[in-house]
């Protein structure tokens, strides 16, 4: 379990054994202090080939275009290579019919497996960190996505996107906010704030600066340590009955309910089916069985699950 008083030698290293230095990689860099303080520590390392990535999701007008510009002048001063890409992100979700958010990681990570195609480069770090991984699994756990969904950040994942295999590294998830506004305090760095971070309107942001602390306050102690804890925990367990799982979904008819679930999440996932909720798994999971009568199901993003002939298939 990640502590608050370490020095930033110690961050998380035996994610970073996996990646040695010399070689290169991705880095996805808002322009925010968490992706800032990453990308400095990680340089410190003498990580000297990473590919700036930066994403303008077209949500912040003017401050967005500050942003790029910011992460582009940041990357010409450590003379790294930059690739910044503008994507009007509420016209996916339109089109997508998903949540603002929902698009914004999509369009994301199209633009990564965009950029590690054209550089033949496979490998992205990333600027989660403890925090990130307490709120997210809280927020799965209230809107019921199960203990596969509770384990979603990891601080090494595999993700297919497009076509292309990404490995995505996430080399501060031990590491707590306060740690990283320490950092960023004693290295004077500069970095962008997000207004929008303060917004209580996202679900998230209602998470962090409302809900957590309120619960703290009523149990009169700090809860994220042991949010992280059961996320580390849950991740673990996943990981676990993942390789239990058959190859293809149709196998999972001879299985338990609860593997059932994790295979048709994993189908779901495998296919970019986003917003995957328990609702949506278990209308999937009717398809199963021939005896239910349902032979289609509705996906987000005006997508369809099918059973044909006894074989499940999304169009």
């Amino acid at each position: 379990m990640p502590k608050r008083a370490r020095c930033p030698q110690e961050w998380d290293a035996r994610v970073l054994r996996d990646f040695p230095p010399a070689k290169r990689y991705l880095i996805g860099v808002s322009g925010g202090r968490d992706s800032v303080a990453l990308l400095h520590w990680l340089r410190s390392l003498g990580y000297g080939k990473l590919v700036i990535c930066h994403l303008d999701h077209g949500l912040r007008g003017r401050a967005g275009n500050a942003d790029a510009r910011f992460v582009e002048r940041l990357a010409a001063q450590l003379v790294l290579p930059f690739v910044g890409k503008h994507e009007e992100v509420k016209k996916r979700a339109a089109t997508e019919k998903c949540s603002i958010e929902t698009a914004a990681r999509q369009a994301r990570y199209s633009f990564f497996a965009q950029v590690a195609k054209r550089r033949r480069c496979f490998t992205i770090f990333l600027g989660h960190h403890a925090d990130d991984l307490a709120e997210t699994f809280l927020f799965n756990l209230l809107r019921g996505s199960g203990s596969a969904g509770q384990g979603s950040i990891r601080a090494c994942s595999q993700r297919t996107v497009d076509g292309v295999e990404l490995t995505i590294a996430r080399p501060l998830l031990g590491v707590w906010r306060k740690e990283i506004d320490d950092y960023v305090a004693a290295h004077q760095l500069r970095f962008r704030e997000d207004a929008s971070n303060l917004s209580l309107e996202p679900t998230r942001n209602r998470i962090r600066h409302r809900i957590i602390p309120m619960i703290e306050k009523e149990l009169g102690r700090s809860v994220r340590q042991s949010l992280w804890r059961a996320a580390e925990i849950s991740a673990e367990e996943h990981t676990t009955l993942e390789e239990l799982l058959p190859k293809t979904v149709d196998e999972a008819r001879a299985l338990p309910v609860a593997l059932q679930r994790r295979a048709i999440r994993r189908w779901l996932q495998k296919h970019a089916v986003p917003d995957i909720s328990f609702d949506l798994i278990e209308s999937v999971r009717l398809l199963l069985d021939p005896k239910n009568g349902v032979a289609k199901v509705n996906l987000p993003g005006n997508r369809h699950a099918r059973r044909r002939a006894g074989k499940l298939f999304i169009e």
